[in-house]
């Protein structure tokens, strides 16, 4: 009597296991598909010039975007000036002067106690070199190696205070440049309005393709004014918090924190946690132990989860939210590319590209299965 063996889960077959295609099917028109790779390799290689065209050009761009992203935000308020009666150099001056002034104040404002931040500088670094302490054993043990696989010394970092005020003083007209084009390039958008709309929607031959400009222009505006005024609104409300936090708590300069907050709420995701580490840090200076230096952080980090979960949602509305993800990509290649100014630039850019995408390309409805 033979007994035939039981069939194993455990069998298997070594075919199963060969890498590569399956069933391959040869490319039908070999060159079509060329084609189309040289009109991707095309469109690549004008994707970077344009992008090197970009950072090449960011102190002339920068202001001239940055004016725009602000002209767009408060055009509805200038063309309801205008239709009142108002001539339309009047709004443009107003929105210039007003912005120059809030600029002049908060400079005259956060000076003072910025200077003396400055000035203290060496006082501060020491002061955190002793609340760190513990850690010259393991920073130690780093520069030890690094000096084994570099077959250096390590690096070291020499501040230069000459040099620093050198370096301030040669970007200052640099800098007063791109403020002087920031605001020319303001009043004009604001003041041309109308006529910059009208050259945009004549540009297209066909009355379709004028429609779809006059939309896209006024969903633009729309969606940026709603977005724009409302977070500003929600960063002076963040600002107000974080001086009464700071003051509260005996912090110096607490106006300074306060506007620095103001301005990095901006910026998703990375300004709330800059200011969470800036937080603790000037509470590090602040208190003798580490216990109270995390109070200030922890109470921001508590406002900042309710305000992004629940505030901002409630006040902007779902339909204005952006998807996070695009968000975070938008902000890492514009400050990868601009900078600070490209990381508050970024989610307006997001906002204007997505308004046109959907004009263009109409997004589908449809839903898909679970």
């Amino acid at each position: 009597m033979t007994i035939e063996p039981k069939p194993s889960s455990w069998n298997w077959n070594a075919r199963s296991f060969q890498f590569g295609a399956r069933n391959p099917n040869p490319i039908a028109d070999p060159a079509s598909f060329w084609r189309v790779m040289a009109q991707m390799a095309t469109i690549g290689m004008a994707v970077i010039i344009f992008g090197a065209f970009l950072y090449v050009a960011r102190a002339l761009l920068v202001p001239i975007l940055a004016a725009l992203v602000v002209a767009l935000t408060l055009g509805p308020l200038s063309a309801r000036a205008v239709r009142s009666g108002w001539p339309a150099w009047l709004p443009a001056a107003a929105i210039v002067l007003l912005l120059a002034g809030a600029l002049y104040v908060a400079a005259a404002i956060l000076v003072e106690p910025a200077s003396d931040l400055i000035s203290r500088s060496d006082e501060i670094g020491n002061t955190i070199k002793e609340k760190f302490r513990f850690m010259e054993r393991p920073l130690f043990a780093l520069r030890e190696l690094q000096a084994a696989i570099l077959g250096g010394s390590g690096m070291k970092v020499e501040v230069n205070e000459n040099k620093m005020l050198q370096g301030v003083v040669t970007a200052l007209p640099d800098i007063v440049l791109q403020l002087v084009l920031f605001f020319a390039t303001l009043f004009f958008f604001v003041f041309g309005r109308q006529a910059f709309r009208r050259y945009v929607v004549n540009m297209f031959g066909t009355r379709e393709g004028r429609l779809r400009a006059l939309r896209i222009a006024n969903d633009v505006e729309q969606n940026l004014s709603a977005y724009l005024i409302t977070v500003t609104a929600i960063n002076i409300g963040v600002g107000i918090v974080v001086t009464a936090i700071t003051l509260a708590m005996g912090f110096p300069a607490p106006l300074l924190w306060g506007a620095l907050a103001f301005l990095l709420n901006y910026i998703p995701y990375i300004g709330p946690g800059i200011m969470h580490v800036t937080l603790f840090i000037i509470g590090l200076l602040t208190f003798p132990s580490l216990l109270p230096a995390l109070v200030a952080p922890l109470l921001f980090m508590a406002f900042t989860f309710v305000e992004g979960h629940f505030l901002v949602p409630a006040i902007i509305g779902r339909q204005l939210l952006l998807h996070p993800l695009a968000v975070f990509l938008s902000l890492a290649f514009w400050a990868w590319l601009w900078g600070p100014a490209g990381a508050f630039l970024a989610t307006p850019i997001l906002i204007m590209a997505i308004v046109v995408i959907d004009h263009v390309y109409p997004r589908s409805q449809q839903m898909l299965p679970d």
